[in-house]
């Protein structure tokens, strides 16, 4: 039988459980959805622009404000579904020295600071929501706020999965 360090107990511990919350589900579901909902949109802008710029010498530039928006909208859902599935990057040098415990309360700590930190930024990204948020794109005129938004809602996603996981059972 070989012997599991504190690093590999903290691993199994910080995956994802089989069994979640039906909100938890539900509300992962419709983060899937919406993801591929827009990548697929994405995806069929930049090739429609692609095949039009090199098929027809007409490129279309309406898409590229489509698409910028869609790729923010797509990162702020990434980074919430990362955070709800607790797959972000986080270093192990530190807390694999440290005992099991110890371990948890500096996790409990981190979770603490830098949900405090995205709470913060959030508030800072809706001033300057308030100043900026109805500069218009250049082509289609889409408010700046369309973008704004998924900062604000990626940072209040993060900062509330990072607080979620104090309460996960362990």
């Amino acid at each position: 039988m070989s012997e599991t360090t504190n690093a590999e107990l903290l691993i199994q511990h910080a995956r994802p459980k089989p069994h979640r919350g039906r909100v938890a589900t539900a509300f992962n579901w419709v983060l899937e959805a919406l993801s591929a909902v827009l990548m697929i949109a994405l995806v069929a802008l930049v090739f429609a622009n692609a095949a039009s710029r090199y098929a027809l010498s007409r490129p279309l530039p309406w898409t590229e404000d489509l698409v910028v928006n869609l790729l923010v909208w797509l990162a702020a859902l990434g980074i919430v579904m990362g955070g709800m599935r607790q797959t972000l990057m986080c270093c192990d040098i530190v807390t694999s020295r440290l005992a099991l415990r110890r371990a948890r309360g500096l996790a409990r700590i981190c979770a603490v600071v830098g949900a405090a930190v995205m709470l913060y930024c959030a508030w800072l990204t809706f001033q300057y929501l308030q100043f900026f948020g109805g500069d218009l794109s250049p082509v289609l005129r889409i408010p700046k706020a369309v973008m704004i938004v998924a900062v604000v809602f990626a940072m209040l996603g993060l900062a509330a999965t990072l607080l979620a996981s104090m309460f996960r059972r362990r």
